[in-house]
């Protein structure tokens, strides 16, 4: 009932209780205040469980966003007629371009480009060959660089296989013969 008085007096209306007074001078009561402080905190906890992120989802985006980078750096070899060379390490990636020049293939860094910039990965995301991706092997120097991947201009892919791990948990990204880039929780995804 008092809820009602509430939304009348924002609403402008006099209250139409025998015997009670005007609300034009007074404030709200205690209850009031209380009730829509209440509602206020349900809404703003509701709202911060929606934006509390799980370390499997991060992994799951970071892999997906990968490997969607890496099916891009293909096509852009194949669209610009160069190589693109992908080079990474346990903290993050970035990609090159390769240019012939004398004989000699010569990196030049993408540094401005939107999805070719390079990337560092979120501080608790490591990123290594599947080799290496379980703990027992995993490097302790994080500024290990592995063995490039190259995007050949003809569209030929070549087999990899990523994993990027939050502790104990894995997601992986593999490049297949046929060109696909997939993501997967599974080591060995099937093939589409």
């Amino acid at each position: 009932m008092r809820t009602l008085c509430v939304l009348r007096v924002l609403c402008g209306e006099k209250s139409s209780h025998p015997g009670s007074q005007p609300l034009n001078g007074r404030g709200f009561t205690l209850i009031e205040v209380v009730v829509v402080l209440m509602i206020i905190t349900i809404i703003l906890g509701m709202v911060g469980v929606n934006l509390t992120r799980n370390p499997a989802d991060i992994l799951r985006e970071e892999a997906e966003r990968l490997a969607l980078v890496l099916q891009n750096a293909q096509q852009e070899a194949i669209l610009e007629g160069r190589m693109f060379e992908f080079t990474y390490s346990e903290t993050g990636y970035r990609f090159s371009r390769l240019e012939s020049s004398n004989g000699k293939n010569r990196r030049v860094p993408i540094e401005f480009d939107e999805l070719l910039a390079p990337r560092k990965l979120p501080p608790a995301i490591a990123l290594t060959p599947t080799e290496t991706a379980d703990s027992s092997k995993k490097s302790t120097d994080a500024s290990k660089r592995f063995d490039p991947i190259v995007f050949d201009p003809s569209g030929e892919l070549p087999v990899f296989s990523l994993a990027l791990s939050i502790g104990d948990l894995f997601w992986y990204v593999r490049g297949q013969s046929d060109g696909q880039v997939l993501s997967s929780p599974l080591a060995e995804p099937a093939n589409s």
